[in-house]
């Protein structure tokens, strides 16, 4: 089991119907199951080759009674008791179409979770632009990268500020070695600005999101 998965199940609000959009090996579900985390789950998969392999660990570890393998295209065939969704380990975009493809569903959820490869801020924009609540935050870093798992639901909110759109919002802040994740993106833009000698909007971009991320660091003391 990897931190990512780990980190996932532990946002999971307790005895929920939960549904892993993209469950690949299905180890999100067989975790929330041995941690007594969920009262079901759905492994929900657009691929039958990753849901051949989840039913035999689900059958290695006991639980084909609890966790159900689902063949479907996002939501399209997820049930409809389902309170929380996970959409994990995949790009911006299609993450993103997954969720605009169910937007007449997001109100049924008492809880949805992305964690997305890149693009972070691209997810916190579009939750902001519909005017959704981020509840929490968590940071994970392993094997060098850093990734952010984002909880969220349908309850309005107003839009996020640019610095919670790029630096994250309070609950993350206050995640352990925030401080640390602000100072390796600092070094990440340092770098780019050290060979892009043109000064241009795109400096001035970069210059931007260095004061924000500058500013983000200070608040975490």
């Amino acid at each position: 089991m990897n931190l990512r998965i780990e980190t996932i199940a532990d946002m999971v609000k307790p005895g929920v119907i939960a549904a892993d959009i993209g469950t690949d090996h299905a180890f999100l579900p067989i975790l929330l199951m041995q941690s007594r985390k969920a009262e079901k789950v759905y492994a929900c998969d657009v691929n039958e080759g990753p849901l051949k392999a989840a039913r035999r660990n689900i059958a290695k570890e006991g639980f084909s009674l609890q966790i159900e393998t689902i063949l479907s295209n996002g939501f399209e065939h997820v049930p409809q008791d389902t309170e929380c969704a996970v959409i994990a380990g995949m790009g911006f975009y299609t993450a993103k179409q997954i969720l605009e493809d169910a937007m007449e569903r997001l109100d049924s959820l008492k809880q949805i979770i992305v964690e997305v490869n890149r693009n972070v801020t691209d997810m916190r924009a579009w939750i902001s632009s519909h005017r959704f609540t981020i509840e929490e935050e968590r940071l994970i870093h392993e094997r060098g990268f850093d990734y952010i798992a984002i909880s969220f639901t349908t309850k309005p909110h107003e839009e996020y500020s640019e610095l919670e759109l790029l630096c994250g919002t309070e609950s993350l802040r206050n995640n352990a070695g925030y401080e640390e994740y602000c100072e390796r993106m600092i070094a990440k833009i340092d770098e780019i600005l050290q060979v892009y000698k043109k000064e241009d909007a795109r400096k001035e971009h970069l210059q931007l999101e260095k004061s924000l991320w500058q500013k983000a660091k200070v608040k975490t003391r």
